[in-house]
């Protein structure tokens, strides 16, 4: 993953979508941190339950200590925790994924917090990391922005 940027749930002005994308907007500012390489991830897995599709979206960014100050604000892991947020998700391969947002739900399955991790490394040379892990649950996979 490339990088995230991570919007209050209620910050999407308008979504349009088709049967594997979307086109959105966003009616406010988000906040975005630089991550470390090949740490972060986007894992999206479905089950059927009882004939319904339930997919949970786990999104895990990992950020230098410093870089990560942002997601240590009482304001923010607050939002994350209750409100929830809704995430722009930059791939590897060049897709951004709109990730907590749905068609069928809108905003009200967001990304909410799972855990907000401190990691200060094993030896003298590690790097200092946090890690934000967020969950949401929906009834289809992320779309792709357009």
């Amino acid at each position: 993953m490339e990088s995230a940027t991570l919007y209050p749930a209620d910050a999407v002005a308008s979504a349009l979508f088709s049967s594997s994308s979307c086109e959105v907007q966003f009616s406010s500012g988000g906040v975005e941190v630089e991550l470390i390489d090949d740490l972060s991830s986007l894992e999206e897995v479905s089950k059927s339950h009882y004939g319904a599709n339930k997919v949970t979206h786990r999104l895990t960014l990992v950020a230098g200590r410093n870089e990560g100050e942002k997601w240590l604000d009482e304001e923010f892991v607050e939002r994350c925790s209750i409100e929830g947020v809704v995430a722009e998700v930059h791939l590897c391969d060049g897709r951004t994924m709109l990730v907590g947002y749905s068609a069928h739900f809108g905003n009200e399955q967001p990304l909410r917090l799972e855990s907000l991790t401190y990691n200060s490394g094993t030896s003298l040379h590690d790097t200092p990391t946090l890690s934000l892990e967020l969950v949401s649950e929906d009834s289809e996979f992320s779309k792709e922005i357009v």
